[in-house]
């Protein structure tokens, strides 16, 4: 036997509409203000931890399993020396040394904030602080400021 649900009440219809309106609102709201949310200041945020470029391969080569659950989404900072320096639509990318010539750090400098410095050469020395994103061939660290 088939059931059917019939609202019975105009009473009951509006609170319903009601109900479901201020539902799309809420989720309106949340919506909008998630995608407004302003960007995290890196230059402020604490560092999960500091290593060098060679350490930071070496443990995602080691285990980048064990590597990904420790560094992976956290500001970590990094120090190395630069391989090579790319600029690609205003974006400036480090690529610091390691021990591995299969496998560099790359550091997405980070497009909302200022950099007191944004010319670089290779040879130079850098401490960078930014946000893990794992490692395909190389690992890759984003937004990324200059530590002075």
């Amino acid at each position: 036997m088939p059931v059917h649900w019939k609202i019975k009440s105009q009473e009951m219809k509006s609170k319903l509409f009601l109900a479901a309106a201020l539902i799309l609102l809420l989720g309106g709201f949340i919506g909008y203000k998630m995608w407004n949310k302003p960007h995290m200041d890196i230059s402020a945020a604490e560092s999960f931890i500091s290593l060098s470029a060679v350490d930071l391969v070496q443990a995602f080569k080691e285990d980048e399993t064990s590597a990904n659950t420790r560094f992976l989404n956290k500001v970590i900072t990094v120090s190395g020396k630069i391989a090579a320096v790319n600029k690609e639509h205003n974006q400036t990318i480090l690529h610091l040394e390691t021990e591995d010539p299969m496998a560099l750090v790359i550091c997405n400098l980070d497009p909302f904030s200022t950099h007191e410095k944004t010319d670089f050469v290779s040879g130079e020395t850098v401490q960078v602080k930014g946000v893990c994103s794992g490692m395909l061939t190389d690992v890759v660290i984003d937004r990324c400021v200059i530590i002075k």
